[in-house]
């Protein structure tokens, strides 16, 4: 391949008009195809698809998660100011944080700040900045991976 490769992720969604709404009006992701069952989304150049499934607790549907783990995806920003402009469009859309900014690893290599997001039909994003960028890929030495005890999420308002 001669131009970079674009990463591609399929995620459920209940109700396909709320998912436009927030994803494009909350979040700022750029609007492509759209079917009665389905939403193309842009998200940091990269191709999100919406997938209607059946409503939490409908017959067919998968449990809620309550945390962060184990499925989660989102976007690691190259600048402390893009991350500070997530934040900030978050907060003025009144987007749900599961977990509130915080900096995580404090004084590591692995330091970085972080936020998560519930989209409407209860799916976590991450968006985050590493102080030394060389910890998106890099320092393979080093063990630490994630959160070791992770909050439980909070109660749907």
């Amino acid at each position: 391949m001669t131009a970079q490769a674009l990463f591609h992720l399929s995620f459920p969604a209940f109700d396909i008009d709320a998912t436009e709404r927030w994803y494009v009006e909350g979040l700022g992701c750029r609007r492509g195809r759209r079917s009665a069952t389905a939403l193309v989304l842009g998200l940091g150049g990269h191709q999100l698809v919406a997938h209607l499934v059946p409503a939490e607790g409908a017959e067919g549907s998968d449990p809620p998660q309550r945390g962060i783990y184990p499925r989660h995806f989102g976007l690691i920003v190259a600048d402390a100011s893009q991350y500070e402009a997530l934040e900030q469009r978050a907060r003025q859309q009144q987007l749900r944080f599961g977990v509130q900014p915080k900096t995580r690893f404090a004084g590591e290599l692995l330091e970085h700040r972080s936020f998560f997001l519930i989209d409407p039909a209860g799916n976590w994003l991450e968006f985050k900045w590493y102080l030394h960028p060389e910890a998106v890929l890099g320092l393979a030495d080093l063990d630490r991976v994630g959160e070791t005890a992770p909050s439980p999420a909070p109660l749907p308002p």
